[in-house]
């Protein structure tokens, strides 16, 4: 594993004001509600002032949290990009200026479009709290028109800067001639940055148990012929395996201890497929694999909990390795009780880590709903139902229409 590492920032903002405050004044309440707000800080009505701007922020923020989620691992709001997703993440920097360009060039016309909605906003609001004072109306008015950004303002509104990719360096030089800063700057920036970085990386592997956990919960309850697109993903939407092996894949470029469980989860993928083919061979033998990876997954599951540190994914980790066995345990016991009083006796197994398991505890939680049914059935007596029924005697009868 390589330690090239890059520290990135992408930022977007407008250059012009996107919402107003509201004045508790101009809202007309009573003196003594306006009073109580205000001791308790609260903030006023906050209105957009232009839904399209608003609105392709909101797009353009939604695509570079998609550009960190999927190149980057971060401690807060520093982001660190591992050389492996360079090209991925400049193409997604890409996208992101080309669409702030377009919306620009939107912006540009509907600048018209954007201030009537504005001004018919203003008077929606004012016009009801000014009945009787005309000229405190028109004041009020300008006040909150002239907020509105000019035609010239709204020519480029949106800005997209980036920062770096800037290398991360942890090299300590033998001299302080062998860095540009001084010795004491040079090592002040090498403490602070390998702590960011550490709590980065202690992040990304936190969420990598909690993702394996959520893997072998999937896995335990997964047969063959209930593999699809939910889970190997499809041309509108990525399936559970697919973000799962993406974020291993990410994580254990960062993180010493994941690669192998990266490579399983690709194999995973792979025999997804492999499994949907209509080819009957094919799909036979990756059925086949399929079984023999969810064991080798496991083990691998194992190796990672004896090896690393005590963390909450970990412990969500062991969690579900312990309950994968009680799992198994827990369908024998449903598919054998033969009472109502056995089969409440199990409920609450089925009730425990459910945050753990999701997809075991449904699973047998349908089993525990199947088998009281069956219970139920075996104890109605059907001489009696029949004896039930002979003397039912109806006061009418209808002929039927068929």
């Amino acid at each position: 594993m390589s330690d090239n590492v890059f520290i990135l920032k992408v930022e977007i903002s407008a250059s012009v004001r996107q919402s107003t405050q509201i004045k508790f004044d101009d809202l007309r309440l009573p003196e003594a509600a306006v009073d109580a707000l205000k001791k308790q800080q609260s903030v006023s009505v906050r209105p957009t002032i232009s839904g399209k701007l608003r609105e392709f922020l909101d797009r353009l923020r939604m695509q570079q949290r998609h550009l960190y989620d999927d190149c980057t691992i971060h401690q807060g709001d520093t982001h660190f990009l591992h050389e492996d997703y360079f090209q991925d993440a400049m193409r997604l920097i890409e996208e992101i200026r080309r669409d702030a360009a377009r919306y620009n060039e939107q912006l540009q016309e509907l600048w018209h479009e954007e201030y009537a909605r504005w001004a018919t906003m203003v008077d929606g609001f004012l016009e009801p709290l000014f009945t009787e004072d005309a000229e405190a109306l028109r004041l009020a008015k300008e006040a909150y028109l002239s907020l509105f950004p000019t035609k010239q303002e709204f020519q480029n509104p949106i800005k997209v800067f980036v920062l770096g990719p800037n290398p991360v360096s942890l090299e300590t030089a033998s001299s302080a001639d062998d860095h540009p800063l001084s010795a004491e700057i040079r090592e002040a920036s090498i403490l602070n940055t390998t702590e960011v970085l550490k709590a980065a990386r202690d992040g990304a592997a936190d969420r990598a148990c909690l993702k394996a956990a959520e893997l072998l919960d999937d896995l335990d309850v997964r047969i063959p012929s209930k593999v699809g697109a939910r889970q190997t993903g499809g041309n509108k939407r990525r399936g559970s395996w697919e973000i799962a092996t993406q974020e291993l894949e990410l994580i254990a470029t960062h993180c010493p201890g994941f690669e192998n469980l990266s490579k399983l989860s690709n194999q995973l993928m792979q025999i997804g497929v492999e499994m949907q083919t209509g080819d009957s061979k094919t799909r036979t033998s990756a059925q086949q694999k399929f079984n023999q990876l969810k064991v080798e997954i496991r083990k691998e599951l194992e190796s990672i909990v004896s090896k690393r540190d005590a963390t909450d994914g970990l412990e969500t980790l062991k969690r579900s390795l312990a309950l994968s066995g009680r799992y198994r345990d827990l369908l024998g016991q449903i598919q054998a009780a033969e009472s109502q009083e056995q089969l409440d006796a199990l409920y609450e197994g089925i009730q425990t880590e459910k945050d753990v398991y999701e997809q075991r505890a449904r699973h047998l939680q349908q089993l525990f709903e199947q088998r009281t049914e069956l219970i139920r059935a075996s104890n109605i007596n059907l001489d009696d139902v029949l004896a039930e029924v002979q003397q039912l005697n109806p006061s009418t009868t209808n002929d039927c229409d068929f």
